[in-house]
C-alpha cells in the first residue's frame, strides 16, 4: 500500500490523540489556551514601557535563551516571566504557525521530544497543540501550562518591558509578526533576529538590532560560570545570551528575585479547529496491548531497509510513526508484562533507520521513554548497551551535504531518549552507566553521539548518589557537568547536595528555584 505525503504528515500530526472509532480524535469542545489579540494599554503604561526599554537597551542586557527552564518548561510563560524576575533584560523566543495560521512558540522541529504528540507544529490546528501533554510540569507551570501564542507572550513582555530576540523557526511569518508588533508597539523591543527566515523583518526601518557580545553562554554551561560570564560581559557588543540569568544578574548587581504577578488576562478559550486528519490507529484497538504488541511487530529488515523509491520510503515513515504510536500507548495503558517489555526493547534495539531524519529513529525512542514510564529496570542493560555503541548500517543514511557530520550524531534521537529513561529507571546499573559515560571525554563521547552531559548529569542526579559523589560533579574540569550540576543542587536540594555546594560557596548566595515554586 502506498500513501501520499499529505497523509504521512496527517498521520504523523495526530498520534497522540487518537481514541478509538474515531477519526476527528478530539473531543468538540473549547479547551483552554492563549490569546491572539493583545488587551488594551494605557498611554501611561506604554509610555513608562518605552522608557524602560530604551534603559535596557543601553546594557548591557542579559537575554534568556526560550526563557528560564529551571522554573518552568521552555518556551512557556512562566519561564519568560522567570526570567525577567530573576534580572534578565530579556528573552529569546521561536515562533512557529500552526496548520491554522495561529503564531505560537514552540522550538523543536517535532513534537514528540516535548510532547506527547508526534508530528510538527504545522501539522496542527491551534486547538490540538492544545490538547498535547507536556511530557514534564515543573517549577512554576502547571497541568494547564500549554504552548503560547506570540500574541500573549507580547502582552506579557509589554508588562515587564522585556526585550525580543526572535527566531523565526521557518518562513512565511514575516508579515504577521510585523503586524502584531504594529498592534503592540513593540519594534523597539526587539533586539535580536535571525536572518535565516526573516529577510522581510530585517529590511523593516522600524527595527533597530544589536550585537551579542560572545556565542551563547547556554552552551556548555558558562552560564553559571561567574568568570566565564564577566568575560563575555567585557567582550565588543550589547548582549550576552544564557540558558539561566541568575550568576549573571549577581555579577551585574541585579538583585536575586523581583517578582512580577503574572497578567491575568493572558488565557482564553478556543473552539475546535483541525488540521489535516487521518485515523492513525489503521484498525488497531488503541486499548487492547495484544493489538499493540503486533502493531510492534516489525521484522529488522524492514527497519533498516533505506533502498527503494519515495512512496517506498513514504510507506516506511507511516510504519515508524506507528511502531513510536504503539509504544506511547502501551505506556499509557501501563500494563507491563514480559511480553510488553521484551517487544519495546527489540523496538529499541532495532530502531528503524530513515533518511529523513523527521523519522529515523523515532519508534526506538519512542519505545524507550515507554520503558521508562514502566519502570522497566531489567531493561537497563540493552538501554545502555544501544546508548554506548555506534550503529555502522548508520552509514546508509548519511547526507553527503553535511560531510563533516559524524555518523554517530544521526542517532541523537533514541540516544538522548535513552539518556532522560536512564534517569527515571533508578537502579544501581543505570547509575553505573551514568557515571561512566560522565568520565568520558569529549572526542569518546562523540564516537557515541553529539556530547550529552548536561542529560547525563541530570539523570544520574535522580539516582541515589553520595556527597562524595556530588562534590565530584562539583570539581568536574568539564565546565558543562559541572555547571548543570550546580543548578541540580541549587534547585533540587537535599542536606547533602546543600553541604556539598561549599565546594563552589558562591552558588550559594544564589536563589533557588526551590524556593520560589
Amino acid at each position: 500500500m502506498c500513501m501520499s505525503v499529505p497523509w504521512v504528515l496527517a498521520f504523523a500530526a495526530v498520534f497522540g490523540l487518537c481514541v478509538p472509532g474515531s477519526c476527528a480524535l478530539v473531543k468538540e469542545r473549547p479547551v483552554k489556551g492563549y490569546i491572539s489579540t493583545l488587551p488594551t494599554e494605557s498611554a501611561s503604561e506604554r509610555e513608562a514601557r518605552h522608557a524602560r526599554i530604551a534603559e535596557r537597551r543601553a546594557g548591557p542586557i542579559v537575554i534568556v535563551h526560550r526563557g528560564a527552564s529551571s522554573f518552568a518548561p521552555e518556551n512557556t510563560l512562566e519561564a519568560y516571566a522567570a526570567a525577567m524576575d530573576y534580572g534578565a533584560d530579556g528573552c529569546e523566543i521561536d515562533p512557529r504557525k500552526t496548520a491554522d495560521g495561529v503564531i505560537v512558540l514552540f522550538h523543536d522541529d517535532m513534537l514528540e521530544n516535548l510532547t506527547n504528540g508526534f508530528g510538527s507544529v504545522s501539522q496542527l490546528a491551534y486547538y490540538e497543540l492544545l490538547q498535547l501533554k507536556r511530557r514534564s510540569v515543573y517549577g512554576t507551570a502547571t497541568a494547564d501550562t500549554g504552548i503560547p501564542t506570540l500574541a500573549s507572550l507580547l502582552a506579557l513582555a509589554r508588562q515587564r518591558a522585556m526585550l525580543l530576540h526572535l527566531d523565526l523557526k521557518e518562513p512565511g511569518m514575516e508579515d504577521e509578526v510585523a503586524r502584531l508588533l504594529d498592534e503592540a508597539d513593540m519594534w523597539d523591543a526587539v533586539v535580536g533576529l535571525n536572518i535565516q527566515n526573516a529577510g522581510a523583518l530585517l529590511a523593516n526601518p522600524k527595527i533597530k538590532l544589536l550585537s551579542f557580545k560572545a556565542p551563547g553562554l547556554y552552551e556548555d554551561r558558562s552560564d553559571v560560570d561567574p568568570e566565564a560570564v564577566k568575560s563575555a560581559l567585557e567582550t565588543p557588543g550589547e548582549m550576552i545570551i544564557l540558558d539561566d540569568p541568575r550568576v549573571a544578574a549577581k555579577v551585574l548587581g541585579r538583585p536575586p528575585y523581583q517578582p512580577v504577578p503574572m497578567p491575568m488576562n493572558l488565557r482564553a478559550n478556543w473552539p475546535p479547529a483541525h488540521g489535516s486528519v487521518a485515523d492513525p490507529s489503521n484498525g488497531v484497538n488503541p486499548n487492547s496491548v495484544a493489538d499493540l504488541e503486533k502493531a510492534l511487530d516489525c521484522g529488522e529488515y524492514e527497519r533498516v531497509n533505506t533502498s527503494g523509491d519515495e512512496k517506498r520510503q513514504q510507506v516506511r515513515a507511516v510504519g515508524i510513526l506507528a511502531r513510536g504510536w504503539a509504544a506511547e500507548r502501551l505506556a499509557d495503558i501501563g500494563n507491563k508484562t514480559d511480553n510488553v517489555v521484551k517487544a519495546l526493547e527489540y523496538q529499541v534495539q532495532h530502531r528503524s533507520l530513515h533518511k529523513d531524519w523527521m523519522y529515523h529513529g523515532l519508534d526506538g525512542a519512542s519505545a524507550a521513554r515507554a520503558l521508562a514510564s514502566l519502570g522497566a529496570t531489567e531493561s537497563v542493560p540493552v538501554l545502555v548497551d544501544v546508548l554506548m555503541h555506534t550503529d555502522p548500517r548508520l552509514s546508509r543514511i548519511t547526507n553527503p551535504e553535511y560531510p563533516d557530520t559524524p555518523m554517530s550524531f544521526l542517532d541523537w534521537r533514541i540516544k538522548t531518549a535513552i539518556m532522560q529513561a536512564l534517569g527515571e529507571l533508578r537502579c544501581d546499573e543505570s547509575k553505573r552507566a551514568l557515571t561512566a559515560y560522565l568520565k568520558l571525554d569529549e572526542e569518546s563521547a562523540r564516537k557515541l553521539c553529539f556530547p550529552m552531559y548536561a542529560d547525563a548529569v541530570r539523570s544520574l542526579m535522580k539516582q541515589r548518589i553520595s556527597k562524595a559523589e556530588v562534590m565530584e560533579l562539583l570539581k568536574s574540569p568539564n565546565r558543562e557537568i559541572r555547571g548543570t550540576a550546580i543548578l541540580q543542587c541549587l534547585d533540587h536540594p537535599t542536606p547533602e547536595r546543600t553541604e556539598a555546594l561549599k565546594v563552589v560557596s558562591w552558588a550559594l548566595a544564589l536563589p533557588s528555584a526551590a524556593d520560589y515554586r
